[in-house]
């Protein structure tokens, strides 16, 4: 059955009211009705962010893919336009993931047309636009195609094409599988975007089974390469999701499309993080936005039938230190601080929409509660560990989460809107990004474990 973007449209529009709001998000993208995965296309197009993302608008659970979109200028209010790119054709069964180019002042999404009938096959498509809004597929038929795979890669994993330009070239990294199951970046050349030249395939043992969602990007003097791993082993309190999302900083071969890897690690240590994709924005940073969700988990809003399920991360600005990328919050300063408020062991009541920021010398254990006594989430610093906790939860509990560190003092800022929570530690590479789900509309917040004279802890309410 071929799904067209009218339909979808049409279904979003009648349905759209009929999400439950209890748990939605006021500054993160969310979809407006349906399912929501990973981000593609993240891209600066004619004054706007472009934001588009796996959608499956009939259910509230993975079905046949579309392109979902929205535009913004400050990641706060997000403007939701219509459909993108549906499975419309003969051979799409699901639209899967990919990036975006600006390419001869036009928007060029590449997407994978991903067919499953008789047999699986994954191949890459494109469709352009000139406004932004409304998308052509080029010639009706993929672009890149399984005759155009090197020797010994799967035809079934051969997905999320994403363009990168490096050394004034076009590059197309695409998500590859060997047959034997080893993850791996096929890295293609294009001038046009009409014909594709094979350079070369880069292999890591952390690639997983198949190194999904790549993308690449030189930043501090350093060529990063992001990817996302499938079917990952445990090691060493790392990788607990089984499928999680790694940074590798190195260097890229602009000629032969080799990468000489010098360090690799998570990006984020918590539950719900997969499948980021960047941009350079118009002050040249780098930003980073993320699925704020995981695969082979429970999806909250889903089970108990909302209506809805997914949302995108705050969008996180990048930098090298060390041969490690950190990530900081981006746009919280757009937003309205309805109060502030200081932070101690006397309990305070904040709505669920907060920014939380301190700095604590971890010479002795300091420890943080939000919620009642027999339904919180609790944020640790240690000596040598961090850890955000939601085990304790009454509607959704999950493991302790936590990250080393050897820092003297531990600068964090911990964003909560309504039922997410984005923990950042300057400094350090990791984050933690956990959904959470509190019955009650405010929260109490105080402080359970600490030496007051040691730190101030800010906790600024938001609102839109």
């Amino acid at each position: 059955m071929n799904h067209t973007k009218e339909q979808a449209n049409n279904y979003i529009k009648a349905q759209k009211t009929m999400v439950n709001p209890k748990h939605r998000h006021h500054f993160h993208l969310m979809p407006e009705v349906g399912w929501m995965n990973d981000p593609n296309g993240f891209i600066y197009f004619e004054g706007y962010y472009h934001l588009f993302y796996q959608f499956y608008p009939y259910e509230a659970k993975w079905g046949p893919m579309h392109w979902g979109h929205a535009r913004t200028k400050d990641f706060v209010r997000f403007e939701h336009l219509p459909v993108a790119l549906a499975p419309d054709l003969d051979h799409e069964d699901g639209i899967f993931s990919g990036g975006a180019a600006v390419f001869q002042d036009k928007l060029l999404l590449m997407y994978t047309s991903h067919y499953h009938q008789a047999y699986q096959l994954q191949e890459q498509s494109l469709a352009l636009s000139t406004d932004g809004i409304h998308f052509d597929k080029v010639g009706n038929k993929p672009v890149i195609t399984i005759d155009d795979l090197p020797e010994g890669s799967s035809k079934t994993d051969f997905r999320d094409p994403n363009p990168v330009e490096m050394d004034g070239k076009h590059f197309v990294l695409i998500g590859s599988s060997t047959l034997d199951k080893q993850g791996q970046i096929l890295v293609y050349q294009t001038e046009d975007f009409k014909t594709f030249r094979y350079l070369n395939a880069i292999k890591h043992p952390l690639f997983g089974e198949i190194a999904e969602c790549p993308d690449l990007f030189l930043l501090d003097g350093k060529h990063v390469l992001l990817f996302s791993a499938t079917n990952l082993k445990q090691v060493n309190g790392r990788f607990k999701n089984v499928n999680s999302s790694l940074y590798a900083v190195g260097h890229f071969d602009s000629t032969t499309g080799e990468f000489k890897f010098e360090h690799v690690d998570e990006l984020d240590a918590g539950h719900h993080y997969y499948a980021p994709q960047t941009l350079l924005n118009p002050n040249q940073e780098r930003v980073s936005i993320a699925w704020m969700e995981m695969w082979g988990k429970d999806y909250y809003t889903a089970l108990n039938d909302h209506k809805w399920a997914g949302a995108l991360t705050l969008p996180r600005r990048l930098h090298v230190l060390n041969n490690k990328v950190i990530q900081t919050p981006m746009h919280l300063d757009d937003l309205k601080v309805l109060q502030e408020k200081i932070v101690s062991h006397q309990a305070i009541h904040s709505s669920k929409y907060f920014h939380l920021s301190s700095t604590i010398k971890p010479n002795q254990d300091f420890m943080l509660q939000i919620g009642e006594s027999n339904d919180y989430v609790s944020f640790k610093v240690s000596k040598d560990l961090i850890t955000l906790d939601t085990s304790k939860t009454a509607l959704f509990p999950l493991e302790a989460r936590m990250v080393t560190h050897d820092l003297l003092e531990v600068s964090f800022d911990l964003v909560m809107d309504n039922s997410s929570l984005e923990l950042f530690i300057k400094d350090l590479d990791k984050t933690i990004t956990t959904r959470v789900y509190f019955d009650q509309d405010t929260l109490p917040i105080k402080v359970t474990l600490g030496q007051q004279k040691d730190y101030q802890i800010t906790l600024k309410e938001l609102s839109l």
